[in-house]
């Protein structure tokens, strides 16, 4: 079980306000029956002790899947509280984060945001920067890179990093059309073999677009599924104003994957694409919490 967090830090110190200090937390992390939910909180207290915290701190934005219904949210919240007194504790929806992140203009009336996290994808309608329906399916940016691995492993006979695996799936070409420049040839993938005689052995396999296409399909109908869900669960004039405004796909996912989705779902899709984003780190993320402090929500 991981918690994940932004910037390079565990914490990341937002110091571009003149004041107050903020700190950003993003809780991307799901525990499931049993498991301890206060891991967020313990992460939290803990990173008082090392000096990664710098008082004082005036603002503190927790970003959750479920917003105040995920269950680490709620001891989070408390220790920061006890942490900062002083602090404005604010809970953040990370749908709605990603939608003001992507700095559309005009925003939709309603969308549905597909966001794909380091554990999980989010799907949610959020009309009015407010959540109306939502879904979460497991995976995210690092299930994609685990399919990759595991096909390497089975019918290659070849191990390779996380990393390595995650930029083969977003980079691939997997999802990207024919047609569109450019277009994404085989793919080398260069492993790492420790012989018995200590001796590190970099073996190489040769992937193709079609191979990978064949391998990250089955991560991403979990989020068609959601989407059908979320539109189903929404009021009507509501799934209607969702369905006009379309796909906005926020994280990090491969290049082609809106039209792909867009030809699953029949509604039409954008990719806001993230230049400073890893599998483990977001700026449309950051940006859109930015936003949501300090700009007003002036749509009608």
């Amino acid at each position: 079980m991981d918690l994940y967090w932004w910037g390079r830090d565990p914490l990341r110190v937002d110091r571009s306000l003149s004041s107050p200090t903020r700190v950003v937390l993003e809780l991307a992390w799901i525990p499931g029956a049993g498991v301890e939910a206060s891991l967020a909180a313990e992460v939290l207290a803990g990173a008082a002790r090392p000096g990664q915290l710098y008082w004082p701190i005036g603002s503190v934005a927790l970003v959750a899947p479920g917003a105040g219904a995920h269950p680490g949210v709620g001891p989070a919240v408390d220790t920061a509280r006890q942490l900062c007194p002083a602090a404005t504790v604010t809970v953040v929806e990370e749908t709605v984060a990603a939608l003001a992140g992507a700095g559309l203009d005009p925003e939709p009336a309603a969308c549905v945001v597909v966001h794909s996290d380091v554990a999980h994808t989010s799907v949610a309608v959020v009309a009015g920067r407010e959540v109306v329906a939502r879904g979460v399916a497991a995976g995210g940016a690092q299930g994609l890179a685990q399919a990759v691995i595991g096909h390497l492993r089975a019918e290659h006979g070849l191990d390779v990093g996380l990393e390595e695996a995650w930029i083969a799936a977003v980079d691939g070409g997997a999802f990207r059309p024919s047609a569109s420049p450019p277009v994404a040839g085989p793919r080398t993938m260069t492993g790492r073999v420790v012989a018995e005689d200590g001796t590190i052995v970099r073996p190489q396999a040769t992937v193709t677009p079609t191979e990978l296409r064949a391998v990250l399909t089955p991560a991403y109908q979990p989020v068609t599924d959601l989407v059908a869900q979320v539109l189903r669960d929404a009021p009507p004039e509501t799934a209607r104003q969702a369905v006009a405004g379309g796909l906005l796909l926020t994280g990090q996912h491969p290049a082609g994957v809106d039209e792909y989705l867009a030809g699953l779902s029949g509604l039409p899709a954008r990719r806001t694409v993230d230049p400073k984003g890893r599998y483990d780190r977001f700026r449309t993320l950051l940006d859109g919490v930015d936003r949501l402090f300090t700009e007003p929500d002036t749509r009608p």
